[in-house]
């Protein structure tokens, strides 16, 4: 079973991952998805997978929109899929 890791949430303004804003990059959408648990309230949700590239680093990450319509993000632990 994949397993991801709680980055947090946001507005939908500002969030860094690894120090990069994801809001001030183009999110490329990698055509799978994961199931995740809000830890506000362990309810699932499915988020898209992302990558976001800069000059230097490309960085990976699930997001979605909760049902108090803030973003979610997280990122893979464990996976399963090769």
């Amino acid at each position: 079973m994949t397993e991801y890791r709680f980055l947090g949430r946001s507005g939908g303004r500002r969030f860094c991952i690894d120090g990069i804003d994801v809001f001030a990059h183009s999110w490329q959408q990698q055509g799978m998805c994961g199931i995740v648990l809000d830890p506000a309230d362990r309810k699932p949700y499915s988020f898209s997978f992302y990558k976001i590239m800069t000059d230097t680093r490309e960085i990976t990450f699930l997001a979605g929109k909760f049902r108090d319509d803030s973003w979610g993000f997280y990122q893979t632990i464990s996976e399963d899929f090769p």
